[in-house]
């Protein structure tokens, strides 16, 4: 296992981050008996990062990390999250403080890093686009009475040590606004093959999201970065990314380049979802990559994308290539109003 910094915190994590959320949900539905030994296998990998939140499993993947990190004697970087609801509104200050004030005691030990996991917009909404709770103004961020605030005031007591937020999802200029503040010292980032925008501008084919250069943007400004998506759920680690349950415009969109990164990964002999691991690993800037286990042996093969390294020069600009002609189809036979594509195997987040 390779090491890499965590922006400026002066920590030092594993290329592979252990994803305990619920796409790939070991950590959630696995016996105690198979969680433990998971944990146990990351962390004789080398595996130091852990990353888990209070949704994940209605505070079920907390309590069960918890758990088998404690019965191992284990202390690693140990990343958690926050959401808030539109209840929350009148004291975002005192609901972030409740919410990991809990998380702590399902963790049974404090959290090294402590993220926003709400979107962040131009105006305050009861929901986000996507993902998890309501949408926040950078105002509820990083105004008086704010997340930060609070932050600061759960760091003060030991119960964290520093701060992520979130650029997968809401309104880019305003993740912007968090990145210059200076008050973040991580972000997760939305990066994968297929979608390359938190750090490159063009390519991209809708309809999938544009994430800014929120990433690069990141880096320069001394902040980890966390990678996210890397197998966008599965697709890049489905057996044939074109067929299988109904899905979303953005899924079905993403299934159909699939199939183009597919042949160029088989091209080379090696399978896509090693293609797709090494490709976010040969960004320098990338400092972790989260990767969600469904079965041990994953593990493994996740390990393997740090130990085989970066992707050659030559898979890069091919990539390259295919990126800039929007990883065009020759599959015109998808009918986007039925089609899916297989979820199997599901161990990436």
């Amino acid at each position: 296992m390779k090491f890499r910094a965590l922006g400026r915190t002066g920590l030092a994590v594993s290329e592979i981050g252990f994803g305990c959320g619920t796409t790939a949900d070991l950590m959630i539905s696995a016996s105690a008996t198979e969680r433990r030994e998971a944990v146990e296998a990351a962390l004789s990998l080398g595996i130091n990062y852990f990353d888990t939140a209070p949704g994940y499993g209605a505070g079920a993947s907390e309590i069960n990390l918890g758990h088998a990190l404690q019965e191992l004697g284990a202390r690693p970087v140990l990343a958690t999250k926050v959401a808030l609801e539109a209840a929350d509104f009148g004291d975002v200050a005192g609901a972030v403080v409740r919410s990991v004030e809990t998380s702590v005691q399902r963790l049974g030990m404090p959290v090294t890093l402590i993220q926003l996991h709400n979107r962040v917009g131009l105006q305050r909404a009861a929901k986000a686009e996507f993902g998890t709770g309501a949408l926040l103004a950078v105002d509820d961020v990083l105004g008086p009475g704010g997340v930060v605030e609070a932050f600061e005031s759960l760091r003060a007591r030991g119960l964290v040590r520093f701060f992520g937020c979130s650029s997968y999802g809401g309104d880019m200029g305003s993740v912007h606004r968090l990145i210059n503040s200076g008050r973040f010292d991580a972000i997760i980032v939305s990066y994968s093959m297929l979608n390359q925008t938190a750090w490159k501008e063009g390519g991209l084919k809708p309809p999938l999201r544009d994430y800014g250069l929120t990433g690069l943007h990141a880096a320069a400004a001394g902040m980890g970065t966390i990678a996210l998506r890397v197998l966008e759920a599965g697709v890049l680690a489905a057996a044939d990314p074109l067929q299988g349950g109904t899905a979303n415009a953005e899924r079905i969109g993403m299934a159909a380049q699939a199939v183009e990164v597919r042949r160029l990964a088989e091209q080379g002999g090696t399978p896509c979802a090693q293609v797709a691991m090494r490709f976010a690993l040969s960004n320098e800037q990338v400092s972790v990559m989260l990767v969600g286990f469904s079965q041990l042996r994953h593990i493994e093969e996740a390990a393997s994308s740090s130990r085989d390294g970066p992707l050659s020069g030559d898979m890069l600009e091919r990539i390259e290539t295919l990126r800039l002609n929007g990883f065009s189809t020759t599959h015109p036979s998808i009918d986007q109003s039925s089609q899916g594509i297989a979820c199997q195997p599901r161990f990436f987040t």
